[in-house]
């Protein structure tokens, strides 16, 4: 695939999309242009695999650990140690390598790699350092102490038995040993080495001979710490080395597995299906990727037969970004075999796709945009066969009209003949003409709505559109003399455009039936239209119909109401009879029975108000609840209209009508440096906070952080509903100062806790 082709595609901003979605820089690199492939078998085998891995994140969701790279590790070629990040970078692969066994069910590392994973997490830390847990460094770093506390211990004493000799009580360092601050007068009292003077030379610092051996017990110790922690890291990275063909065989196998799980996470999202091989291009609801919900979907099929698609219509009605969505379609199919389209779609596999779309004028280099597009279209002629797929946007513009018009359909018929296929946007009348009597080529156009004098931006396939310019220019704020005149300029003498409506006309005759049938397709949509608004009219008046209900009910109430005054009357005088007690019975009965068809009656309305209310929720919107539009976040879908909202440290049900959307709130961090900052902490726990809480605490730590030349620290966020933990990642992905950012590994909180590096 060409460089052309990449860009006028935006090939790369669609792979980075779906690299967005991996889980390994190594299967990152995979996804390029050069994956594209017109090998239907690698097409068909990728698509199974996909398939495979979207049923697995169906079963078992998303997989969440990572695996960070060995690129170093690989690369390195001493056979010193490695380097400790490597190290502890080979264990943490190893350890999500286990992880994605468990994910798959699948073997994929013997049990010599799994306790070597063990090992290296249990010996190195993140930073590469070895730690001081490790069970053959302990004993050393405890005699270490020792030692150091009891040089601590003859230094104190030392300087307190000789006070009037010493400059203050305190020992001091210099060239990493410790010596005590010694009056310059009172040399003679201290026996030892001279390890030098302060600025003033009022001071000297003295090691004591009984010091020295001291010091050099520390030092030994620490030396034997630092051989200690080599020794460790030089058995790991021998282990290592032993393994590395197979640990690279292991990378393969990641990078294999997260293509096609990077694929499969971005057809869920896009919502991609399946697409077969055919030998024309069938596209139904097809949508570009990268417009997202704004995608008009297209629908355009092409006879067999038919190699060049001539699209026609008003400028700025879509008809370069439907020619790319088909494009895309294509390359997303022979990259995954799957494409944002319906299932029914059909696409030919291609060989290759070519792009002349934009304007290409170059100052520097005395290119006319017309001259850049020929140089192309040359380049494409020469390397174009009959598998190839062509997009040429407005061929032949930039110069005379006439010739420009003839060399465009010079062009589709050089290129139909070499069955390549062809997509070309125009606006010259007899290219749509010639495209007409061609039994190869075949008109397409972009809708127009005549009433509102704008483009729908859908396709109507085997007529020829209009250019709408002057509708156009008038929705664009020309003055109204310049559009009367334009119009009144279009009448005059004969052209082009009025001979392709007579042959619209005629073509319209011959297919009178097809004609007839849209009109009685928009007729019963008019008709549907309107039965629904009598419907939704009939259904107003049955709600109002049924609050009017409400009198019955107050009708009811005045009449028990007498009833019940009887009632008290009969039985307060005379006599208690079961005749009366049988009627006290009675009444209360009735009016159970009538309040139970009240309260039934109330929550049928309520639910059909619910249930009209045409807005839906997703978890981790924010809405407004209440009269009172108290802020909050929707937590669960409690389904039949009622959702869980957390309300500040409130959680409470609410249906739809006690809800409105409201506008995500936009968190700008500042930051004040300042010598007076606060000192950060290694650790930040904001489990059980807000969402804005923890951002203005983290703000304050980034601050700390930044003064005090901390390289990183970790956030305890928890798991929860995941409010947390995204709105940290969305903060800290703002963040310049922010160098990196990923969970912990699973065994140190996982995705309840996130490190940020600096």
């Amino acid at each position: 695939m060409n460089d052309n082709t990449i860009r006028d595609l935006e090939i790369d901003e669609i792979l980075s999309l779906i690299a967005h979605c991996s889980v390994s820089d190594s299967g990152r690199k995979r996804i390029n242009p050069s994956a594209f492939t017109d090998d239907e078998a690698v097409i068909s085998s990728r698509a199974d695999r996909i398939g495979e891995i979207i049923n697995t994140v169906a079963e078992k969701g998303y997989f969440s650990s990572y695996f960070v790279s060995l690129e170093s590790l690989f690369s390195f070629t001493g056979s010193a140690c490695y380097q400790g990040k490597d190290i502890y970078a080979c264990g943490s692969f190893l350890q999500a390598l286990k992880h994605l066994e468990s994910y798959l069910d699948k073997v994929m590392m013997d049990t010599e790699l799994g306790k070597l994973a063990k090992d290296i997490l249990e010996a190195v830390d993140e930073a590469g350092l070895v730690k001081e847990t490790h069970p053959l460094l302990y004993p050393l770093y405890r005699k270490a102490e020792e030692v150091r506390q009891k040089r601590q211990i003859y230094s104190q004493s030392f300087l307190s038995e000789h006070q009037d000799a010493a400059q203050n009580l305190n020992a001091v360092y210099r060239n990493e040993r410790v010596v005590l601050p010694i009056r310059r007068e009172k040399r003679g009292e201290v026996s030892g080495y001279i390890q030098g003077a302060s600025q003033s030379g009022g001071t000297l610092y003295i090691e004591p001979f009984e010091l020295v051996d001291l010091n050099n017990q520390v030092t030994l110790a620490e030396d034997e710490i630092n051989r200690m922690k080599h020794q460790i890291l030089l058995e790991l990275s021998e282990r290592i080395r032993s393994r590395i063909p197979t640990i690279k065989k292991a990378d393969e196998r990641v990078a294999d597995f997260d293509f096609h799980y990077a694929a499969a996470l971005f057809i869920i999202k896009s919502s991609s299906k399946r697409i077969s091989s055919g030998p024309s291009i069938s596209l139904i609801n097809a949508r570009h990727p990268l417009l997202g919900k704004r995608a008009v979907p297209i629908t355009l099929s092409l006879a067999e037969g038919i190699r060049a698609v001539v699209l026609s219509g008003a400028n700025a009605g879509g008809k370069t970004v439907s020619m790319k969505t088909a494009a895309v379609a294509v390359f997303l199919r022979q990259l995954t075999g799957y494409a944002p389209c319906d299932e029914a779609s059909v696409l030919p596999t291609f060989s290759a796709i070519y792009t002349d779309i934009g304007d290409g004028q170059s100052i520097s280099d005395s290119f006319s945009t017309f001259s850049h597009h020929m140089a192309n279209v040359a380049a494409i002629t020469s390397a174009s066969d009959e598998r190839s797929l062509i997009l040429l946007d407005e061929l032949g513009s930039g110069t005379d009209p006439e010739e420009g018009a003839a060399l465009t359909i010079a062009l589709l018929d050089y290129l139909s003949a070499r069955g390549a296929t062809v997509f070309t946007t125009s606006h010259y009348g007899v290219v749509k003409m010639h495209a007409w009597s061609s039994e190869v080529m075949m008109n397409a156009s972009m809708e127009f709505d005549e009433r509102s004098e704008k483009p729908t931006y859908r396709i109507i396939s085997g007529l020829p559109g209009e250019s709408h310019a002057i509708e156009t220019a008038k929705r664009m704020g020309l003055p109204k003399a310049v559009i009367s005149a334009a119009r009144d300029n279009i009448g005059k003498g004969a052209n082009v455009t009025k001979l392709m409506n007579e042959l619209a006309g005629r073509n319209r005759a011959l297919d009178r039936k097809i004609t007839q049938l849209e009109l009685e397709k928009r007729a019963l949509a008019a008709r549907e239209k309107e039965a629904e608004r009598k419907a939704e009219e009939y259904d107003e008046l049955t709600r109002r119909l049924q609050k009017e209900g409400a009198g019955d009910i107050s009708a009811f109430l005045s009449e028990s109401r007498k009833e019940l005054e009887k009632l008290v009357h009969d039985v307060s005088t005379g006599k208690l009879t079961k005749e009366k007690t049988k009627n006290v019975k009675a009444f209360l009965q009735k009016v159970s029975e009538k309040s139970d068809e009240a309260d039934r009656e109330k929550q049928r309305l309520e639910q059909e108000e619910i249930e009209r209310i045409d807005i839906s929720y997703s978890v981790g919107d924010d809405v407004y609840c209440g009269s009172y539009d108290r802020r909050g976040v929707i937590l669960r879908d409690e389904g039949k209209g009622r959702y869980l909202v957390s309300v500040g440290a409130m959680k409470m049900t609410l249906t739809k009508k006690d809800l409105k959307p409201a506008p995500r709130e936009e968190f700008k961090a500042s930051s004040t440096y300042r010598i007076s900052a606060v000192r950060p902490h290694a650790v930040l726990d904001v489990r059980g906070k807000t969402l804005k809480e923890t951002l203005e605490i983290l703000d304050t730590q980034i601050e700390g952080c930044l003064v005090h030349s901390l390289s990183s620290f970790a956030i305890i966020h928890g798991y929860g509903d995941g409010i947390l933990s995204r709105g940290i990642h969305d903060y800290l992905k703002k963040q310049k100062d922010v160098k990196d950012y990923r969970f912990a590994a699973p065994e140190d909180g996982g995705m309840g806790k996130t490190y940020v590096f600096f």
